[in-house]
């Protein structure tokens, strides 16, 4: 039996292939006319995003009022001042070794096999989607680059390819990757099949909604396009090296791409937000040697090598320009994020709580204390930054931001993991 037309607040355009899920939109969910109501729900979203490398503080945590920090600026660009926090002062207080080592611990703040933060909401907060979590890697994996563990202590495998991420986000289930590619590579797009429905929704839709459908079909355009000019590439194997080179030996064969991969990635998860594929995600940017293409061309240094800069300009210089994607990104999923609202009121950004961060305070000396952390969205009242450790404010364990994390989605706990209290003070 076909579905009725207004049974729930989820659309979808049907075609005899495809069927695509589409953002709320209000005009078409349940009686005509029907709005989000005013108030602000708790939040039932929870993203978390981890890069191996961390950041360069310096540009990551602002030196004063007043201040915004290069890595923070396109946050601020995109009109999202109001929407974050950054927080210093935090970590595991685990072990020092090899923070390289270490870096998987940013989710569950133990070295011992935990449960993962994005794993510990993942089976309450994922009912009712599609996938009850997602877990990405926008390179080469290296080892432990999954972010994601289940309760015993088990990594989670990572999707790492965007065009295996479209096809689950927008195959509905029942195609496979070969016929999606077979549609990129043709130039084709799965909305050429869904033209009469999408036409029949647009119709019945108030000029608002056909605004946000409009603009919800173009980022679908848009990824396929991205890509259909990245397919090539993905599928070409890099150059034999001469006889007698020397490879470095964590070579990543898709590193040089990460850039290309982590922009599709962000644009693809606000995708599988916008229509409730998921509502749990953990993004790793991970490690890698590669050298990267930036902008078409390749950097001087491999990312790697940039991230051990011993504070010489021209290094630091460099791997800003790589934290600034990765925040460029960011800001670009946030704000589409601010731009949608939620079945249940408010926007999708206030209602998903978003962590960016790394267990990797100083990649360049490989110490892992003070990580680099960021709060969006969520519903929390933001601060700017919050200074943790100080005398206002007294927390020094990660953890603690978890346990507020979870409060707000709704999770009736006071610990977690190696939490000694929580931040409720500063962020509700």
């Amino acid at each position: 039996m076909a579905p009725k037309r207004h049974q729930d607040r989820r659309r979808f355009l049907r075609g005899a292939t495809y069927v695509l899920a589409l953002p709320f939109l209000p005009s078409l969910s349940g009686a005509a006319g029907a709005r989000p109501s005013s108030g602000k729900p708790r939040p039932k979203r929870l993203v978390c995003v981890g890069t191996q490398l961390g950041f360069y503080k310096p540009e990551f945590f602002t030196a004063g009022e007043g201040d915004t920090p290069r890595l923070i600026r396109p946050l601020v660009d995109a009109g999202l001042s109001d929407a974050f926090t950054t927080i210093s002062g935090l970590d595991h207080k685990g072990p020092t070794g090899n923070g390289h080592q270490l870096v998987y611990t940013l989710y569950t703040g133990h070295v011992v096999p935990s449960v993962s933060l994005d794993q510990y909401v993942a089976p309450t907060l994922g009912k009712g989607t599609r996938y009850e979590s997602l877990q990405l890697c926008c390179g080469e994996a290296q080892q432990k680059a999954s972010l994601a563990f289940t309760k015993s202590g088990v990594p989670l495998p990572v999707t790492l390819r965007p065009s295996a991420l479209f096809a689950r986000v927008f195959g509905a289930g029942s195609v496979e990757l070969k016929r999606q590619a077979y549609l990129i590579e043709s130039g084709r797009s799965l909305l050429d099949e869904l033209v009469e429905d999408a036409r029949l929704v647009s119709g019945r839709a108030s000029p608002e909604d056909r605004r946000r459908l409009d603009e919800y079909f173009t980022s679908v355009r848009a990824v396929e396009g991205k890509l259909e000019r990245r397919r090539d590439w993905l599928d070409k194997p890099f150059p034999v090296p001469p006889e007698g080179l020397e490879l470095p030996a964590e070579e990543n064969v898709d590193g040089s791409y990460l850039l290309e991969n982590e922009d599709l990635m962000w644009d693809l998860m606000a995708l599988a937000i916008q229509n409730d594929s998921t509502r749990v995600v953990s993004l790793t940017i991970p490690i890698t040697d590669r050298t990267l293409i930036m902008d078409g061309r390749l950097m001087s240094e491999g990312y790697h090598r940039l991230s051990h800069h011993g504070n010489k300009p021209e290094k630091i210089q460099g791997l800003l320009s790589v934290e600034e994607r990765h925040m460029r990104g960011a800001a670009r999923f946030l704000k589409a994020l601010h731009d949608t609202p939620d079945p249940a009121g408010g926007t999708m950004l206030e209602s998903t709580v978003t962590l960016i961060g790394s267990a990797m305070g100083d990649a360049a000396a490989h110490r892992r204390r003070s990580f680099p952390l960021l709060v969006a969205g969520g519903g929390f009242k933001h601060k700017g930054h919050v200074p943790c450790g100080t005398t206002s404010v007294t927390n020094t364990m990660a953890c603690d931001l978890y346990v507020t994390v979870l409060q707000q989605l709704g999770f009736d706990t006071e610990v977690f993991s190696t939490s000694q209290s929580d931040l409720n003070s500063v962020l509700t």
